[in-house]
């Protein structure tokens, strides 16, 4: 996803985790971890266009990074003054679910992540949501902002509003892949009513709110390339 989603998702769990142990300031460094990922684009200029390729979403969006990086943000934090009464556990925790939430949505996108990595260089990718879409990041965003700005760190209500956000924005994740088996099978339908034989079938989101798909099907000497949205009709062509 663009990172102004993946710094307000990084915000939405660092308040859930920590908001009411340090209040504003864990939106603030959910923000700043869940952006770490991304750094990897630094490193671009050192490698030629095929590189590129494998390194981006490489090493810093596996489950392994994750892990050992949680360990890294939860001592440096461990030693700042406004967390150091946070439980180091806590702290883990904290840095682990931001950064593993940021390589999970990314899974959710065309380009995938190489969540397992130095295992396996596959990619996992759901192919379900578009790399910038407003109707999942503005519930995060509306939910964070109500929780910071309009509740005091102790008060019982503070999280509400955030989860909630988070809760809305998880339900449409799930909604984008119920959508792309719908869209799938409407492809194939089209496809088989056509007399058109394939083997493999790809389809992709290419606009906000999951509404309009491109199918790409494949058989042995030709693909089949169509566009299909909620709001017309489908066409397929060679």
């Amino acid at each position: 996803m663009d990172s102004v989603t993946q710094a307000v998702l990084g915000a939405a769990v660092g308040e859930a985790i920590l908001g009411k142990k340090i209040g504003n300031k864990a939106a603030i460094v959910g923000a700043i971890v869940a952006t770490v990922p991304d750094l990897d684009v630094l490193l671009m200029p050192l490698f030629n266009d095929f590189q590129k390729i494998s390194l981006h979403r490489g090493y810093s969006h596996s489950i392994l990074f994750c892990v050992l990086g949680a360990f890294l943000f939860a001592y440096i934090l461990n030693r700042i003054k406004w967390t150091k009464d946070v439980s180091f556990r806590k702290l883990w925790l904290f840095s682990f679910m931001t950064l593993f939430t940021h390589v999970l949505l990314d899974a959710f996108t065309s380009y995938g992540t190489q969540l397992f990595l130095p295992f396996t260089d596959w990619r996992v990718s759901f192919d379900s949501i578009s790399i910038i879409d407003p109707v999942y990041t503005v519930p995060l965003l509306v939910g964070v902002l109500l929780s910071v700005f309009y509740f005091k760190k102790n008060d019982k209500k503070r999280g509400l509003p955030n989860n909630i956000g988070l809760v809305v924005s998880s339900l449409y994740l799930l909604f984008t892949l119920a959508n792309k088996q719908n869209v799938e099978q409407v492809f194939q339908t089209q496809l088989e009513e056509q007399n058109i034989p394939f083997f493999r079938m790809l389809t992709v989101p290419v606009a906000i709110g999951n509404t309009t798909w491109y199918g790409v099907a494949k058989d042995k000497t030709h693909l089949h390339i169509g566009k299909y949205s909620h709001l017309s009709l489908i066409h397929i062509s060679e």
